[in-house]
Protein backbone atom coordinates (compact mmCIF):
# COMPACT_ATOMS: atom_id res chain seq x y z
CA UNK A 1 0.00 0.00 0.00
CA UNK A 2 2.89 2.13 0.29
CA UNK A 3 3.58 2.81 -3.28
CA UNK A 4 0.46 3.48 -3.94
CA UNK A 5 0.46 5.96 -1.13
CA UNK A 6 3.48 7.28 -3.07
CA UNK A 7 1.54 7.48 -6.19
CA UNK A 8 -1.30 9.85 -4.31
CA UNK A 9 1.01 12.61 -3.01
CA UNK A 10 0.29 14.13 -6.17
CA UNK A 11 -3.78 14.63 -4.70
CA UNK A 12 -2.09 16.54 -1.55
CA UNK A 13 -2.17 20.01 -3.16
CA UNK A 14 -5.57 19.54 -3.74
CA UNK A 15 -6.83 18.22 -0.41
CA UNK A 16 -4.94 20.81 1.44
CA UNK A 17 -6.55 23.97 -0.17
CA UNK A 18 -9.92 22.02 0.17
CA UNK A 19 -9.39 21.87 3.39
CA UNK A 20 -8.06 24.78 4.49
CA UNK A 21 -9.46 27.44 1.92
CA UNK A 22 -11.34 30.36 3.79
CA UNK A 23 -14.04 30.28 0.88
CA UNK A 24 -17.50 28.27 0.41
CA UNK A 25 -17.43 24.44 0.53
CA UNK A 26 -19.23 21.99 -0.76
CA UNK A 27 -18.98 18.14 -1.50
CA UNK A 28 -21.28 15.83 -5.03
CA UNK A 29 -22.48 12.83 -4.34
CA UNK A 30 -22.64 9.03 -4.97
CA UNK A 31 -25.36 7.74 -7.05
CA UNK A 32 -27.07 5.85 -3.96
CA UNK A 33 -27.90 9.88 -3.06
CA UNK A 34 -29.88 10.56 -5.37
CA UNK A 35 -32.58 9.10 -4.44
CA UNK A 36 -32.39 11.23 -1.08
CA UNK A 37 -34.15 14.47 -1.88
CA UNK A 38 -34.66 17.54 -4.83
CA UNK A 39 -32.30 17.49 -7.47
CA UNK A 40 -29.72 20.69 -6.98
CA UNK A 41 -29.04 23.37 -8.91
CA UNK A 42 -26.56 24.56 -8.43
CA UNK A 43 -23.17 23.74 -7.21
CA UNK A 44 -23.51 25.79 -4.11
CA UNK A 45 -26.49 23.21 -2.96
CA UNK A 46 -24.66 19.78 -3.20
CA UNK A 47 -24.09 17.96 -0.33
CA UNK A 48 -21.65 15.31 1.21
CA UNK A 49 -21.67 11.60 2.05
CA UNK A 50 -22.57 12.23 6.23
CA UNK A 51 -26.09 12.97 5.17
CA UNK A 52 -27.95 16.12 4.90
CA UNK A 53 -29.37 15.76 8.74
CA UNK A 54 -26.78 14.63 10.91
CA UNK A 55 -28.58 15.30 13.91
CA UNK A 56 -31.64 13.09 14.85
CA UNK A 57 -34.63 15.30 14.44
CA UNK A 58 -36.87 15.90 17.44
CA UNK A 59 -40.75 17.92 18.16
CA UNK A 60 -39.94 21.35 19.49
CA UNK A 61 -42.72 21.92 20.99
CA UNK A 62 -43.54 19.91 24.95
CA UNK A 63 -46.25 17.74 24.96
CA UNK A 64 -47.44 16.84 28.19
CA UNK A 65 -50.51 14.98 27.23
CA UNK A 66 -50.02 11.03 26.24
CA UNK A 67 -53.22 11.32 23.61
CA UNK A 68 -50.90 14.31 21.65
CA UNK A 69 -47.96 11.94 22.39
CA UNK A 70 -49.72 9.01 20.52
CA UNK A 71 -51.70 10.36 17.75
CA UNK A 72 -52.40 14.04 18.01
CA UNK A 73 -48.94 15.84 17.55
CA UNK A 74 -47.60 11.92 15.43
CA UNK A 75 -47.47 11.96 12.03
CA UNK A 76 -48.71 8.60 9.92
CA UNK A 77 -47.57 8.36 6.29
CA UNK A 78 -47.39 6.22 3.58
CA UNK A 79 -44.35 5.63 1.27
CA UNK A 80 -45.77 3.62 -2.13
CA UNK A 81 -43.20 2.63 -4.23
CA UNK A 82 -43.38 0.36 -7.42
CA UNK A 83 -39.74 -0.09 -9.04
CA UNK A 84 -39.15 -1.89 -12.34
CA UNK A 85 -35.57 -2.91 -13.61
CA UNK A 86 -34.57 -4.80 -16.81
CA UNK A 87 -30.83 -5.88 -16.90
CA UNK A 88 -29.68 -7.01 -19.83
CA UNK A 89 -25.90 -9.15 -19.27
CA UNK A 90 -23.99 -10.11 -21.93
CA UNK A 91 -21.71 -13.59 -20.50
CA UNK A 92 -24.07 -14.56 -17.35
CA UNK A 93 -28.46 -14.28 -16.76
CA UNK A 94 -30.31 -11.61 -17.34
CA UNK A 95 -32.09 -9.95 -14.53
CA UNK A 96 -35.44 -8.69 -14.05
CA UNK A 97 -38.32 -8.01 -11.92
CA UNK A 98 -41.58 -5.36 -11.40
CA UNK A 99 -41.94 -4.93 -7.95
CA UNK A 100 -44.77 -2.81 -5.93
CA UNK A 101 -44.37 -2.12 -2.25
CA UNK A 102 -42.92 0.88 0.12
CA UNK A 103 -43.37 1.85 3.58
CA UNK A 104 -45.45 2.62 6.62
CA UNK A 105 -44.08 5.59 8.61
CA UNK A 106 -44.84 6.09 12.05
CA UNK A 107 -43.41 9.03 14.28
CA UNK A 108 -44.66 10.38 17.73
CA UNK A 109 -44.76 13.62 19.18
CA UNK A 110 -41.81 14.47 21.78
CA UNK A 111 -43.40 13.88 25.13
CA UNK A 112 -41.75 16.65 27.49
CA UNK A 113 -39.78 17.59 24.92
CA UNK A 114 -36.99 14.74 25.45
CA UNK A 115 -38.87 11.41 24.54
CA UNK A 116 -40.08 10.00 21.38
CA UNK A 117 -40.77 6.79 19.15
CA UNK A 118 -40.39 5.91 15.50
CA UNK A 119 -41.48 2.60 13.75
CA UNK A 120 -41.18 2.24 9.98
CA UNK A 121 -42.39 -1.10 7.96
CA UNK A 122 -41.38 -1.81 4.72
CA UNK A 123 -42.96 -4.31 1.93
CA UNK A 124 -41.73 -5.46 -1.60
CA UNK A 125 -44.15 -7.83 -3.61
CA UNK A 126 -43.59 -9.46 -6.76
CA UNK A 127 -45.57 -7.44 -9.89
CA UNK A 128 -43.47 -9.88 -12.50
CA UNK A 129 -40.35 -11.46 -11.80
CA UNK A 130 -39.28 -14.40 -14.11
CA UNK A 131 -37.51 -17.50 -12.04
CA UNK A 132 -34.35 -17.55 -14.78
CA UNK A 133 -33.81 -13.29 -14.24
CA UNK A 134 -33.21 -13.27 -10.10
CA UNK A 135 -30.98 -11.22 -8.92
CA UNK A 136 -32.40 -7.54 -9.01
CA UNK A 137 -32.64 -6.71 -5.47
CA UNK A 138 -36.10 -5.57 -5.57
CA UNK A 139 -37.34 -8.93 -3.95
CA UNK A 140 -35.61 -11.78 -2.11
CA UNK A 141 -33.82 -14.71 -3.50
CA UNK A 142 -35.59 -16.67 -5.81
CA UNK A 143 -38.41 -13.33 -6.39
CA UNK A 144 -40.14 -13.74 -3.55
CA UNK A 145 -41.71 -10.60 -1.31
CA UNK A 146 -41.06 -9.45 1.73
CA UNK A 147 -42.34 -7.65 5.09
CA UNK A 148 -40.08 -6.17 7.21
CA UNK A 149 -40.49 -4.11 10.37
CA UNK A 150 -37.10 -2.11 9.73
CA UNK A 151 -37.82 0.41 12.23
CA UNK A 152 -38.45 0.64 15.64
CA UNK A 153 -36.55 2.86 18.01
CA UNK A 154 -36.54 4.99 21.48
CA UNK A 155 -35.11 8.34 20.98
CA UNK A 156 -34.36 10.62 23.92
CA UNK A 157 -33.12 14.08 23.36
CA UNK A 158 -30.63 14.23 26.82
CA UNK A 159 -29.73 17.97 26.49
CA UNK A 160 -30.74 20.99 23.74
CA UNK A 161 -29.07 18.97 20.97
CA UNK A 162 -27.82 15.66 22.01
CA UNK A 163 -29.70 13.14 21.32
CA UNK A 164 -29.70 8.88 21.84
CA UNK A 165 -31.17 6.66 19.62
CA UNK A 166 -31.99 3.09 20.54
CA UNK A 167 -32.11 0.41 18.08
CA UNK A 168 -33.98 -0.16 14.73
CA UNK A 169 -32.76 2.80 13.02
CA UNK A 170 -31.44 4.44 9.63
CA UNK A 171 -28.17 5.76 9.32
CA UNK A 172 -26.70 8.06 6.44
CA UNK A 173 -22.65 8.22 7.34
CA UNK A 174 -19.60 7.12 4.06
CA UNK A 175 -19.87 3.55 4.27
CA UNK A 176 -22.99 2.86 6.67
CA UNK A 177 -25.98 4.52 5.67
CA UNK A 178 -29.62 3.63 3.63
CA UNK A 179 -28.55 2.85 0.37
CA UNK A 180 -31.98 3.59 -0.59
CA UNK A 181 -32.33 2.76 -4.34
CA UNK A 182 -34.66 -0.85 -4.36
CA UNK A 183 -37.84 -1.49 -2.86
CA UNK A 184 -36.59 -0.76 0.98
CA UNK A 185 -33.37 0.46 2.68
CA UNK A 186 -30.94 -0.78 5.41
CA UNK A 187 -31.53 -0.58 8.57
CA UNK A 188 -29.52 -0.81 11.82
CA UNK A 189 -30.23 -2.42 14.88
CA UNK A 190 -27.80 0.59 16.68
CA UNK A 191 -27.49 3.07 19.85
CA UNK A 192 -26.13 5.91 18.64
CA UNK A 193 -25.50 9.16 20.31
CA UNK A 194 -25.69 12.31 18.36
CA UNK A 195 -24.91 16.22 18.78
CA UNK A 196 -26.59 17.75 15.76
CA UNK A 197 -27.23 21.31 16.28
CA UNK A 198 -24.07 22.89 17.21
CA UNK A 199 -23.26 26.01 15.14
CA UNK A 200 -19.71 24.23 14.02
CA UNK A 201 -19.32 20.77 15.23
CA UNK A 202 -21.66 17.86 14.60
CA UNK A 203 -20.56 14.17 15.73
CA UNK A 204 -21.87 10.77 16.42
CA UNK A 205 -20.56 7.82 18.48
CA UNK A 206 -22.46 4.87 18.61
CA UNK A 207 -22.48 0.41 17.90
CA UNK A 208 -24.25 -1.30 15.59
CA UNK A 209 -25.35 -5.12 16.59
CA UNK A 210 -27.22 -6.24 13.33
CA UNK A 211 -28.44 -4.85 9.85
CA UNK A 212 -31.75 -5.40 7.56
CA UNK A 213 -30.21 -5.27 4.28
CA UNK A 214 -31.94 -3.51 1.00
CA UNK A 215 -34.04 -6.67 0.24
CA UNK A 216 -33.72 -8.88 3.64
CA UNK A 217 -36.97 -9.03 5.87
CA UNK A 218 -34.53 -10.09 9.04
CA UNK A 219 -31.52 -8.64 10.62
CA UNK A 220 -27.86 -10.40 10.66
CA UNK A 221 -25.19 -9.57 12.44
CA UNK A 222 -22.43 -7.12 10.99
CA UNK A 223 -19.89 -9.80 10.29
CA UNK A 224 -22.69 -12.11 8.56
CA UNK A 225 -23.21 -9.17 6.44
CA UNK A 226 -19.70 -8.14 5.60
CA UNK A 227 -19.60 -12.29 4.66
CA UNK A 228 -18.43 -14.37 7.28
CA UNK A 229 -21.35 -16.44 8.43
CA UNK A 230 -22.35 -17.71 11.34
CA UNK A 231 -20.55 -14.78 13.59
CA UNK A 232 -21.87 -12.54 15.68
CA UNK A 233 -19.47 -9.22 16.01
CA UNK A 234 -20.78 -5.67 15.35
CA UNK A 235 -19.71 -2.46 14.49
CA UNK A 236 -19.07 0.53 16.44
CA UNK A 237 -18.32 4.20 15.06
CA UNK A 238 -17.00 7.62 15.96
CA UNK A 239 -17.33 10.33 13.16
CA UNK A 240 -17.55 14.52 13.41
CA UNK A 241 -18.20 16.72 10.64
CA UNK A 242 -17.15 20.70 11.48
CA UNK A 243 -18.37 23.47 9.20
CA UNK A 244 -15.73 26.63 9.15
CA UNK A 245 -18.67 28.56 7.70
CA UNK A 246 -21.90 28.11 5.76
CA UNK A 247 -20.34 26.46 2.86
CA UNK A 248 -16.20 25.43 4.52
CA UNK A 249 -16.82 21.53 5.68
CA UNK A 250 -14.36 18.90 6.96
CA UNK A 251 -15.60 15.58 8.49
CA UNK A 252 -14.18 12.44 8.97
CA UNK A 253 -15.66 8.65 10.50
CA UNK A 254 -13.77 5.25 11.54
CA UNK A 255 -16.09 2.42 11.31
CA UNK A 256 -14.51 -0.30 13.54
CA UNK A 257 -16.23 -3.92 12.91
CA UNK A 258 -14.94 -5.99 14.88
CA UNK A 259 -12.22 -8.94 13.92
CA UNK A 260 -13.52 -8.01 10.08
CA UNK A 261 -12.14 -4.77 9.20
CA UNK A 262 -11.62 -0.93 9.96
CA UNK A 263 -12.38 1.81 7.96
CA UNK A 264 -11.95 5.58 8.09
CA UNK A 265 -12.45 7.83 5.68
CA UNK A 266 -12.14 11.66 5.54
CA UNK A 267 -13.80 14.20 3.06
CA UNK A 268 -13.45 17.72 2.80
CA UNK A 269 -15.26 19.92 0.45
CA UNK A 270 -15.14 23.75 -0.84
CA UNK A 271 -17.75 25.65 -2.71
CA UNK A 272 -17.22 29.51 -4.13
CA UNK A 273 -20.24 31.74 -5.45
CA UNK A 274 -18.62 33.77 -8.61
CA UNK A 275 -21.85 35.90 -8.92
CA UNK A 276 -24.22 35.92 -12.10
CA UNK A 277 -26.01 32.87 -10.91
CA UNK A 278 -22.51 31.14 -11.49
CA UNK A 279 -20.88 28.43 -8.56
CA UNK A 280 -17.83 26.37 -8.72
CA UNK A 281 -17.10 23.56 -6.17
CA UNK A 282 -14.31 21.03 -4.86
CA UNK A 283 -13.99 18.11 -3.04
CA UNK A 284 -11.77 15.74 -1.56
CA UNK A 285 -12.04 12.40 -0.13
CA UNK A 286 -9.61 9.49 1.01
CA UNK A 287 -10.49 6.13 2.66
CA UNK A 288 -8.41 4.02 4.32
CA UNK A 289 -9.42 0.03 4.79
CA UNK A 290 -7.83 -2.93 6.39
CA UNK A 291 -8.41 -6.32 7.93
CA UNK A 292 -8.24 -6.81 11.31
CA UNK A 293 -8.52 -8.45 14.47
CA UNK A 294 -9.21 -12.65 13.65
CA UNK A 295 -9.84 -11.42 9.76
CA UNK A 296 -13.07 -13.36 9.67
CA UNK A 297 -12.93 -12.14 6.34
CA UNK A 298 -9.80 -12.48 5.16
CA UNK A 299 -6.07 -10.76 5.23
CA UNK A 300 -6.06 -7.11 3.36
CA UNK A 301 -5.07 -3.66 3.34
CA UNK A 302 -6.04 -1.31 0.79
CA UNK A 303 -6.99 2.45 -0.21
CA UNK A 304 -8.53 5.31 -2.24
CA UNK A 305 -8.19 8.87 -3.26
CA UNK A 306 -10.70 10.85 -5.14
CA UNK A 307 -10.69 14.74 -6.18
CA UNK A 308 -14.05 16.44 -7.65
CA UNK A 309 -14.73 19.64 -9.37
CA UNK A 310 -18.70 21.06 -9.61
CA UNK A 311 -18.69 24.09 -11.58
CA UNK A 312 -22.55 25.33 -12.40
CA UNK A 313 -24.28 28.05 -14.52
CA UNK A 314 -28.28 28.66 -13.54
CA UNK A 315 -29.30 25.83 -12.79
CA UNK A 316 -27.12 23.63 -14.75
CA UNK A 317 -23.92 21.56 -13.18
CA UNK A 318 -21.04 20.17 -14.92
CA UNK A 319 -18.86 17.82 -13.02
CA UNK A 320 -15.44 15.97 -13.40
CA UNK A 321 -14.09 13.41 -10.84
CA UNK A 322 -11.00 11.35 -10.28
CA UNK A 323 -10.38 8.37 -8.47
CA UNK A 324 -8.06 5.62 -8.16
CA UNK A 325 -8.19 2.35 -5.57
CA UNK A 326 -4.87 0.80 -3.95
CA UNK A 327 -3.65 -2.52 -6.38
CA UNK A 328 -3.47 -4.55 -2.99
CA UNK A 329 -7.44 -5.22 -2.76
CA UNK A 330 -10.74 -4.04 -3.85
CA UNK A 331 -12.62 -1.79 -1.55
CA UNK A 332 -15.34 -3.71 0.24
CA UNK A 333 -18.93 -1.68 1.07
CA UNK A 334 -21.06 -4.16 2.97
CA UNK A 335 -22.79 -1.98 5.18
CA UNK A 336 -24.04 0.52 2.68
CA UNK A 337 -23.61 2.91 -0.51
CA UNK A 338 -20.08 3.46 -1.81
CA UNK A 339 -19.07 7.04 -1.09
CA UNK A 340 -16.82 7.22 -3.95
CA UNK A 341 -17.02 10.30 -6.40
CA UNK A 342 -17.05 7.77 -9.04
CA UNK A 343 -19.88 5.42 -8.02
CA UNK A 344 -22.66 5.63 -10.17
CA UNK A 345 -25.66 3.66 -11.24
CA UNK A 346 -24.10 0.04 -12.09
CA UNK A 347 -20.71 -0.11 -11.07
CA UNK A 348 -18.66 1.71 -8.31
CA UNK A 349 -15.47 1.94 -9.98
CA UNK A 350 -13.79 0.71 -6.65
CA UNK A 351 -11.99 -2.65 -7.85
CA UNK A 352 -8.27 -3.07 -6.94
CA UNK A 353 -5.92 -0.98 -8.94
CA UNK A 354 -8.62 0.96 -11.01
CA UNK A 355 -8.38 4.62 -11.62
CA UNK A 356 -11.45 6.17 -12.72
CA UNK A 357 -12.34 9.38 -14.47
CA UNK A 358 -15.68 10.90 -14.79
CA UNK A 359 -17.95 13.39 -16.37
CA UNK A 360 -21.10 14.38 -15.70
CA UNK A 361 -23.89 17.26 -17.12
CA UNK A 362 -26.95 17.74 -14.51
CA UNK A 363 -30.00 20.46 -15.18
CA UNK A 364 -33.36 21.04 -13.32
CA UNK A 365 -35.62 22.76 -16.08
CA UNK A 366 -37.92 25.31 -14.17
CA UNK A 367 -36.33 27.93 -15.43
CA UNK A 368 -37.82 27.61 -18.87
CA UNK A 369 -41.25 26.88 -17.39
CA UNK A 370 -40.82 22.95 -16.79
CA UNK A 371 -40.78 22.75 -13.25
CA UNK A 372 -40.59 19.51 -11.66
CA UNK A 373 -38.39 17.97 -14.66
CA UNK A 374 -34.59 17.19 -14.06
CA UNK A 375 -32.17 15.40 -15.26
CA UNK A 376 -28.55 14.11 -15.72
CA UNK A 377 -25.84 11.94 -17.30
CA UNK A 378 -22.75 10.29 -16.26
CA UNK A 379 -19.57 8.90 -18.07
CA UNK A 380 -16.90 6.71 -16.52
CA UNK A 381 -13.58 5.75 -18.18
CA UNK A 382 -11.55 3.22 -16.09
CA UNK A 383 -8.38 1.80 -16.43
CA UNK A 384 -7.08 -1.51 -14.26
CA UNK A 385 -3.93 -4.01 -14.20
CA UNK A 386 -4.00 -6.25 -17.21
CA UNK A 387 -3.07 -9.46 -15.03
CA UNK A 388 -1.33 -10.34 -11.62
CA UNK A 389 -3.77 -10.27 -8.36
CA UNK A 390 -5.55 -7.30 -9.26
CA UNK A 391 -5.90 -8.04 -12.88
CA UNK A 392 -9.60 -7.02 -14.60
CA UNK A 393 -11.09 -5.72 -17.61
CA UNK A 394 -10.84 -2.19 -17.98
CA UNK A 395 -14.44 -0.49 -18.32
CA UNK A 396 -16.50 2.43 -18.91
CA UNK A 397 -20.17 3.17 -18.13
CA UNK A 398 -22.90 5.86 -19.47
CA UNK A 399 -25.81 6.71 -17.60
CA UNK A 400 -29.03 8.70 -18.08
CA UNK A 401 -31.73 9.71 -15.37
CA UNK A 402 -34.94 11.78 -15.93
CA UNK A 403 -36.98 12.58 -12.85
CA UNK A 404 -40.56 14.35 -12.88
CA UNK A 405 -41.70 16.03 -9.38
CA UNK A 406 -45.62 16.66 -9.61
CA UNK A 407 -46.63 19.52 -7.83
CA UNK A 408 -50.30 20.45 -6.50
CA UNK A 409 -52.26 19.35 -3.52
CA UNK A 410 -53.17 16.02 -4.55
CA UNK A 411 -49.85 15.44 -6.13
CA UNK A 412 -47.47 17.21 -4.07
CA UNK A 413 -44.59 13.70 -2.94
CA UNK A 414 -45.31 12.23 -6.60
CA UNK A 415 -42.14 11.57 -8.42
CA UNK A 416 -41.20 9.60 -11.50
CA UNK A 417 -37.43 8.67 -12.06
CA UNK A 418 -36.79 6.89 -15.53
CA UNK A 419 -33.03 5.30 -16.06
CA UNK A 420 -30.52 3.62 -18.77
CA UNK A 421 -27.12 2.30 -18.15
CA UNK A 422 -24.67 1.11 -20.38
CA UNK A 423 -21.67 -0.74 -19.29
CA UNK A 424 -18.85 -1.75 -21.65
CA UNK A 425 -15.81 -3.56 -20.51
CA UNK A 426 -12.58 -4.64 -22.09
CA UNK A 427 -10.27 -7.56 -21.53
CA UNK A 428 -10.65 -10.96 -19.87
CA UNK A 429 -13.73 -11.76 -18.31
CA UNK A 430 -15.25 -8.94 -19.69
CA UNK A 431 -18.89 -8.48 -19.97
CA UNK A 432 -21.36 -5.86 -20.84
CA UNK A 433 -24.36 -4.36 -19.66
CA UNK A 434 -27.16 -2.94 -20.84
CA UNK A 435 -29.78 -1.71 -17.92
CA UNK A 436 -33.06 0.22 -17.42
CA UNK A 437 -35.32 1.21 -14.59
CA UNK A 438 -38.22 2.92 -14.09
CA UNK A 439 -39.69 3.98 -10.41
CA UNK A 440 -42.73 5.68 -9.27
CA UNK A 441 -42.27 7.12 -5.41
CA UNK A 442 -45.00 8.85 -3.76
CA UNK A 443 -45.58 10.27 0.01
CA UNK A 444 -48.90 10.39 1.63
CA UNK A 445 -49.33 11.96 4.96
CA UNK A 446 -52.11 9.66 6.30
CA UNK A 447 -52.13 11.83 10.18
Amino acid sequence: MSRWLTRQFRLLPVLLAVLTCPTPLTAADPDYRTFEGQPPDSALDLGGTFGAKPALEVEETPISSFRNFIWNDASLLLKPRTYYLDSRRENSHDREAWAIGGALEYRTGALFDWFSLGATVYTSQKLHGPSDKDGTLLLKSGQKGYTALGEAYVNARLGSNINLRAWRQTLDLPYVNRRDNRMSPNTFEAYTLREGGGEHLKYIVGHITRMKQRNASSFDYISEAAGADDTNKGLSMLGALYSFNQNIKIGAINHHAWDVMNIFYIEGHAAWDLGQETALQVAAQFTDQRSIGDELIGNFETGMAGIKLDASYKSTILTLARTSVDNNASIRSPFGGYPGFASIIIQDFNRAGEDAWLIGLSCEFSRIGLDGLSAFTTFVDSDTPDNGSAGSPDQQELDFTVDYRFSGDSLEGLWIRTRAAFVDQNGSGAEDINDYRIVVNYTIPLH
